[in-house]
């Protein structure tokens, strides 16, 4: 994988940002006075200069080297950035006097209009931009970066997991994610998740449990524990990632006969936000009959793609994306909440499956067709996670629950029960995959608006040879791992198009 840094051009790009950026700021603190309207615009402008002038001087302070695909990506967006600011500039011109006063006719026109569309747009901006700084700063402990960045695309026969560690390296001493087992009460399972609450009798402290159950049939757990550990590890290494939860450590849980019988991932619960969170098949549930406003659903669609693309950065591939495996967590500024991704069927791309496929048509309903069952067709890729979102964002449009309370196909799938009887595992996967794909083109449109069904299809066709998403050989990575990111960016710029 080459990297490289910014080019000359980005970086003096960069440096008229950061100059023009406070003085737009400050154009805005003259005029609050003027207007109840212009005080909340001028706080959301410093709230959102502050975030990306802080994005932009950690570029500058990095001495980490990025992808050329990902060097060419950020280097788009400061130009895009320019211009924006460029436009506001403008518009602030417009609806002002020289000495500051504002145009009272012009003002009324441009509040409601220019003023708080160039804010919005540095807003989603300063989301798109951050997506773009975990990848280079996560390879940070000396194991991770070891088994990330020197691993190679596996061609040969070589044991899946197997580590890559320099034998001649001196040993680091490296913190260790295992936790003594501590007095833990069970509060509740979290809908139709299988994570539960839990609560530490000895902190006070709620957390987020998950549990990989370990196969009784193993009879060496060495390679597991250091799988379970790496997991652990990088799930500990982000704070504050969009949509992935951080990992405290992980509890080894061992039956009456002494037999370990799982893993228990203690996961924190994210600052700022509700600690009840619900899965998001029990949301869809609750409200079928009252659907959210399609601009809270756009936007619960553009945190759960953020979410992937912060599973992707990590160098994982998540494998089992489904609403059961995304966690809802109230947000007192927001009608749905912050969705984050749980589950624990990551798998790094640098191969290692925590379990091997298993077969429940709930579960392979989001799976795309060459991944599913008891024997999955091919190594696990990022674009499947790709096609997991499209038929989760499927759903969220059409906000119909694809299973029921029952277990059983939701109305919105009445259709599929037939496919689900005839037995033919193979056949029905694919022509679930089509029906998918019709209701996105027929049903979606005039729900949610063409952008979004075209974005919808374009996920579930992800794999597909005319791709609408681009080829792989756009992306000539030696090992693929940016490949879904990219793919991500484009839903996401989709995404961030479409108006409330």
């Amino acid at each position: 994988m080459a990297v490289v840094g910014l080019t000359f051009r980005a970086l003096s790009t960069l440096d008229i940002c950061l100059r023009v950026g406070p003085v737009l700021r400050e154009r805005y603190e003259d005029v609050q006075d003027t207007s109840r309207d212009l005080v909340d615009l001028n706080i959301r402008v410093e709230n959102v200069w502050i975030r990306i002038e802080y994005q932009l001087n950690g570029v500058l302070r990095s001495e980490e080297e990025v992808p050329q695909v990902l060097c060419d990506h950020r280097e788009g967006l400061l130009d895009q950035l320019l211009v924006l600011l460029h436009t506001a500039f403008k518009n602030i011109d417009k609806a002002t006097e020289k000495n500051g006063k504002r145009k009272v006719l012009k003002f009324v026109l441009f509040t409601k209009g220019s003023l708080d569309k160039d804010v919005s747009a540095l807003e989603k901006w300063r989301d798109t931009f951050g997506s773009t700084l975990h990848m280079p700063s996560i390879p940070r402990t000396p194991r991770f970066s070891r088994r990330v960045m020197e691993a190679k695309p596996r061609s040969d026969t070589s044991p899946i997991g197997s580590a890559i560690v320099d034998a001649n390296e001196p040993t680091e001493q490296l913190p260790s994610f295992w936790l003594d087992s501590f007095r833990m009460y069970s509060l509740d399972p979290i809908g139709y998740s299988g994570a539960h609450i839990v609560f530490d009798d000895n902190t006070h402290t709620k957390y987020i449990m998950e549990t990989i159950i370990v196969d009784q049939g193993l009879r060496d757990y060495s390679e597991l524990d250091q799988e379970v550990e790496f997991l652990a590890e990088v799930l500990g290494e982000p704070k504050d990632l969009p949509g992935i939860l951080t990992c405290k450590g992980v509890v080894r849980k061992v039956g009456t006969d002494g037999q370990l019988e799982e893993f228990q991932f203690i996961l924190e619960m994210p600052h700022g936000l509700g600690d009840t969170p619900s899965c998001l098949r029990s949301v869809l549930h609750r409200s079928t009959h009252e659907p959210p406003p399609r601009e809270d659903r756009v936007l619960l669609a553009r945190q759960i793609a953020n979410a992937v693309i912060s599973v992707n950065n990590l160098y994982f591939i998540h494998g089992d994306m489904r609403p059961e495996t995304v966690l809802i967590f109230p947000n007192p500024g927001s009608t749905l909440g912050v969705p984050f991704l749980v589950g624990l069927m990551f798998r790094s791309a640098v191969g290692i499956s925590f379990r091997a496929g298993d077969y429940s048509w709930s579960k392979s309903l989001y799976r795309h067709p060459s991944s599913q069952g008891t024997h999955p067709n091919n190594i696990y890729r990022m674009q499947y996670d790709i096609y997991s979102l499209g038929v989760i964002l499927l759903e969220i449009g059409l906000w119909s629950p694809f299973v029921d309370h029952n277990g059983q196909p939701g109305v919105a799938l009445s259709q599929i029960v037939p496919i689900l009887k005839d037995g033919d595992q193979s056949q029905g996967n694919a022509q679930i995959k089509k029906i998918f794909i019709t209701m996105a083109q027929s049903d979606l449109p005039q729900i949610m608006g063409a952008k979004y069904a075209d974005m919808v299809v374009a996920c579930l066709t992800c794999l597909d040879r005319e791709s609408e998403l681009g080829s792989e050989i756009e992306f000539p990575e030696d090992d693929g791992i940016l490949v879904g990111v990219r793919y991500v960016q484009r839903i996401l710029r989709v995404l961030e198009e479409i108006e409330g």
